[in-house]
């Protein structure tokens, strides 16, 4: 799949720009602040997920009342146009062939694109929500009808949690533990439904990561696991490596179990304490010929460099899998990255994409790109495009 033209208007600092790009590989250069950053995620958003960086309403141009963002693509041998508002208090609205799409994620069935950029070393070092975005994410693209899972259990969350206040402050009628008793069973439901789904897009992306590390690094191990309050570490691992078959009916039965453990504690916090809403993605590395025996917490025993090759890993991994599954490359973007690499990560990533389907780079040091050989180059001056020279 691939972009072939882009006209933004009103969005960002861009007021009505159009860009033509190739289907390999697009250089976007241009001085810092200037706009290269927008232009991939006007990108982004044409994959119904949103803005990779922030709320859609700082997407609107200062003194505009909505942005747009209208696009030509090539999906296999279907030419698609694709159409999106951001009306501040409105929301998205959006066209695939001028016809409305009821939910944004329905546009990850036309639109796939894989971004990682300077921030995206958080990761791996920053918070628990930030690792199990990137996996709930991966889950709609891969299957954009699974995009309800995660909407669900923080549906069920926040009803339980309104219950678990009203018990906590003592005030409440009989009928409410048999209430909760309802809410528990949608919990155990929603839950077991979004880890089972996490556990099985894990299991298919750990071998991509642990490849695509070894190429970059070439040596040491990355592994990948799944850390759970209610679900055993060493079932966890048995799922992951494929020992034993991956069960909605089992997951439930374990946030069941859990619930009941935490009873107390949960009426007394006011709070739900059990689900994969809590859940996060161990990112471990292992030394060379260990035999598996150690593996190490990248946030606390890995140098920064080590932490963003980790990182690269798994974005690129994350092409890798949908390139596999979809049987069509998604749409690599790849923002401001090479300045943040070494001469050896930065050669590799050079080789790595030269290839790969449409990628988009933007750079404010094209120098440092001279052998990337982009079929493309355009320069962003000030939210304007212009022939670069």
């Amino acid at each position: 799949m691939r972009v072939d033209e882009l006209v933004l208007e009103d969005f960002r600092n861009y007021e009505r720009e159009r860009a033509e790009l190739s289907p390999g590989l697009n250089l976007i250069v241009g001085r810092n602040a200037q706009g290269k950053t927008n232009l991939l995620e006007a990108i982004h958003c044409l994959s119904g997920l949103g803005s990779p960086r922030s709320d859609n309403s700082a997407l609107v141009r200062q003194g505009a009342s909505a942005a747009f963002v209208h696009a030509s693509v090539t999906k296999g041998d279907r030419q698609l146009t694709v159409d999106l508002e951001f009306k501040p208090g409105r929301g998205l609205r959006a066209l695939v062939n001028k016809s409305a799409i009821r939910r944004a994620s329905a546009l990850t069935e036309f639109v796939v694109t894989v971004f990682f950029g300077p921030d995206e070393l958080s990761l791996v070092k920053g918070s628990p929500e930030g690792r199990r975005r990137f996996l709930d994410e991966l889950i709609v693209k891969l299957r954009p009808t699974r995009d309800s899972l995660r909407r669900e259990l923080e549906r069920v969350v926040r009803q339980r949690n309104a219950l678990m206040k009203t018990l906590a402050r003592g005030t409440h009628p009989a009928s409410a533990r048999e209430t909760l008793e309802i809410w528990d069973s949608a919990l155990c439901r929603a839950g077991a439904a979004l880890a089972a789904a996490r556990l099985e897009t894990l299991r298919e992306l750990m071998p991509h990561t642990a490849k695509r590390y070894a190429e970059i690094a070439g040596e040491g191990r990355l592994d990948l696991g799944y850390v759970s309050s209610w679900l055993p570490e060493e079932l966890s691992t048995d799922l992951l490596t494929g020992g034993s078959q991956i069960s909605e009916e089992a997951l439930a039965g374990h946030i069941s179990d859990r619930i009941d453990e935490l009873r107390v504690a949960e009426v007394e916090r006011g709070a739900t304490l059990v689900g994969p809403q809590r859940d996060d993605v161990a990112v471990r590395l292992a030394p060379s010929g260990d035999g598996g025996a150690t593996s190490l917490d990248v946030r606390s025993h890995a140098s920064q460099g080590d932490q963003r090759t980790c990182a690269l890993a798994l974005k690129l991994a994350e092409h890798d899998l949908l390139t596999e599954r979809l049987q069509e490359e998604p749409i690599l973007l790849l923002d401001d990255v090479f300045s943040e690499l070494d001469p050896h990560r930065r050669g590799w990533l050079t080789d790595a994409v030269r290839d790969i389907g449409q990628t988009i780079v933007t750079s404010a040091e094209p120098l440092t790109l001279e052998n990337l050989r982009p079929q493309r180059v355009i320069e962003i001056r000030g939210g304007s495009i212009v022939e670069p020279g």
